[in-house]
């Protein structure tokens, strides 16, 4: 009996390793996005979902799949930091464009953790996602669904049922938090281990706010604010301790913080900063848009084809409440924010403070998967080297969220999420987007399969 038990697994495991599915890239180079340099014409084996072993020299591996990686370039998968999931008709407009990791900010959080055990199951094909489930906001909320609190009791209620009822991944806290609320769920999140990220809450800097522990601000949000020489008198009437009706109003308070920015204030706000584990995600590709909403020239973005019309209807700015009431005399300011906000990045990027990539789509012309190279090409723009904007999508996400022994670079033993390029992206971060194929956990979809998935999707959106 003991034989035949034994004969019965040896031939379960001789099995099971002719099931595992091999696929080589052959004469690859690889792009090393920790040290921006290229790794030349090497040999990568994956085995199932991972990376069994990279080759530098000519090597006589063998693969059930043979691609050749000739004159092209291999990088890590690329994570959207910033995202809201409405549907999972997404999915592919993520993958075709080498997206696969997201970090969803404000979703229900049952419908996801669904899509997660599809997407861990092979019944769909999907990114890996990271989900904060609702967002913890004041009183009032800016936005339904968010969980109201208005004292430090409630918030630390937030925090326990987040986490022990919804199980999300990580808290996100808003713009209308109180003061004692906010730094209730720092201190709660802390006592139950899980972090928590989001907006700087109005009324808190963002010292503060990195002193706290959030381990990410999005946005932008509070920077020029502390960069301001009257950084203490504005926080005052924000926080209601000093009445000024002026700087109640939006467009003059822009103004005001535009009249008295100081980079000098700016660099000792960010040495701040850098004592503590905080980092940014400055999402510049909703920033510009929302700035220069009125721009009909986006009206013919072809990547509009890949949306429903009720999401394309729904960026009128004549529709949007945060644009609605704007007039033409306050779009300058607008503009003129989003530039100073554009200056922001090469300072913090200096200071030793990691930043994210993140688009938040769908906001207005923040598209699923394409957004997230408009992003890259922000960076750049903003000051960043290609290969560091690259390692804002890559390696920093991977760190960020202690994944790193799983994704973030090409190495041997890590999850074989890939992107493989026609042309060098540390020569031109635009390169990202000729995309030749993407591995998501070592299933490969070629150049044919992804157009496919594109043309899918335009007619699922009705176009």
């Amino acid at each position: 009996m003991r034989k035949l038990l034994l004969l019965a697994v040896s031939i379960l495991l001789l099995q099971a390793i002719r099931a595992q599915h091999t696929i080589l890239i052959r004469q690859v180079n690889i792009v090393d996005v920790e040290k921006g340099t290229i790794i030349k014409n090497a040999d990568v084996l994956i085995r199932d979902t991972a990376i069994l072993t990279i080759a530098t020299r000519q090597s006589d591996l063998k693969a059930d799949t043979v691609i050749d990686g000739s004159n092209r370039y291999l990088i890590p998968g690329l994570w959207d930091m910033h995202v809201h999931m409405w549907t999972d008709a997404w999915f592919p407009l993520l993958l075709a464009n080498g997206v696969t990791g997201v970090r969803d900010m404000f979703f229900f959080i049952q419908l996801i953790q669904g899509w997660k055990k599809k997407i861990a199951s092979n019944e769909i094909a999907g990114p890996q996602i990271v989900a904060a489930g609702p967002i913890v906001d004041g009183p009032k909320p800016i936005w339904p669904g968010s969980v109201a609190v208005k004292d430090a009791a409630q918030a630390k209620q937030a925090v326990d049922s987040l986490k022990n009822i919804l199980h999300t991944d990580f808290v996100k806290v808003y713009s209308l938090l109180p003061r004692d609320a906010y730094f209730a769920i720092a201190e709660e999140a802390a006592k139950q281990h899980i972090p928590f990220a989001g907006h700087v809450p109005t009324q808190v800097t963002v010292v503060e706010a990195a002193c706290a522990g959030q381990k990410s601000q999005e946005h932008l949000n509070g920077f020029l604010e502390a960069a301001s020489d009257s950084a203490d008198y504005y926080m005052q009437v924000l926080q209601g301790k000093i009445i000024d009706t002026n700087l109640r109003k939006p467009d003059n308070a822009k103004q005001f913080l535009q009249r008295t920015y100081n980079a000098r204030k700016l660099k000792s706000i960010l040495q701040e900063i850098k004592k503590y584990n905080s980092w940014i995600c400055p999402t510049l590709i909703v920033n510009y848009n929302m700035a220069f909403i009125h721009d009909t020239s986006r009206l013919r973005d072809p990547r509009l084809q890949y949306l429903s019309k009720s999401i394309a209807q729904g960026w009128d700015p004549s529709k949007d409440f945060r644009s609605k009431s704007r007039t033409p005399e306050s779009a300058a300011v607008y503009e003129r924010n989003f530039q100073m906000q554009l200056q922001l990045i090469k300072p913090i990027f200096d200071a030793g403070i990691p930043i994210l990539a993140g688009t938040d789509f769908p906001n207005p012309y923040c598209f699923p998967g394409f957004g997230l190279h408009d992003e890259l090409e922000w960076l750049v723009k903003a000051g960043l080297t290609p290969a560091q904007a690259l390692q804002t999508a890559t390696i920093n996400p991977a760190r960020y969220l202690e994944l790193q022994n799983s994704y973030g670079t090409v190495s041997a033993g890590k999850i074989a999420d890939l992107v493989l390029l026609d042309e060098n992206p540390l020569v031109n971060i635009s390169n990202t987007k000729k995309i030749r194929a993407v591995f998501v956990h070592g299933k490969v979809y070629d150049r044919a399969r992804l157009n496919n998935m594109l043309e899918a999707a335009k007619k699922k959106a009705g176009n």
